[in-house]
């Protein structure tokens, strides 16, 4: 498959554990949508192939607010490996049609459609192996990944993630320059989470439930 939206798997990375958040971020309210709904809606807005999701200990909570995305179920077996262990799953047994992987951590649940479109375009465009927003210095999510790097991620040492990999093909990596904010900075706890959404955690999700 030449490259194109289509041969671009997105990979949700939605296993961790939440601990700061004291809540499955994948479902945290976004409006009248969950964080994980609403990056599924997205990737279907901007025409890329059916995501993987890779999920953890919360799997069964999640998979029951999916609704009728379609999407490829992964379940971490043990994510407290750390998520480039959630990266290695998403990109094994990738079929061989597509092109690309892009790994987006379901704690950025607000980048935009354009923005998702635009990133996207540039990787198919251009002759790069790497494709991510950048801001002053900083790179953000999603990224995309060809797939003659998945064996970076393989081969990586466990506790590492694709800092070091885009670091290594920096002279092959298209960055493409945003100055939105949701694609910079992570939601990993309630103060994060009313900073984006004005609302207070305990607001927004009501009473504690059994398992959550």
């Amino acid at each position: 498959m030449m490259k194109s939206a289509e041969s671009i798997i997105p990979v949700i990375l939605a296993a961790g554990n939440s601990k700061r958040m004291g809540y499955p971020k994948a479902l945290l309210p976004l409006g009248e949508e969950v964080f994980l709904t609403r990056i599924l809606r997205v990737l279907r807005e901007a025409g890329l192939a059916r995501p993987r999701l890779i999920l953890g200990r919360d799997a069964a909570l999640v998979e029951a607010r999916i609704g009728d995305y379609p999407v490829d179920i992964h379940v971490n077996p043990d994510p407290d490996r750390g998520q480039l262990s959630s990266i290695q799953l998403g990109v094994s047994g990738f079929p061989e049609k597509f092109e690309a992987a892009m790994l987006w951590p379901v704690d950025q649940p607000a980048v935009s459609v354009e923005l998702t479109r635009r990133l996207t375009e540039l990787f198919v465009a251009k002759d790069c192996r790497i494709a991510v927003p950048f801001r002053n210095g900083k790179r953000g999510h999603p990224a995309i990944f060809h797939r003659t790097l998945f064996h970076e991620f393989m081969d990586a040492p466990m506790g590492k993630g694709a800092k070091g990999i885009i670091s290594r093909y920096e002279s092959e990596t298209c960055f493409l320059p945003s100055d939105e904010s949701a694609a910079f900075i992570d939601i990993d706890t309630p103060s994060d989470y009313q900073t984006l959404t004005g609302q207070r955690l305990e607001e927004a999700i009501g009473p504690p439930q059994g398992g959550q």
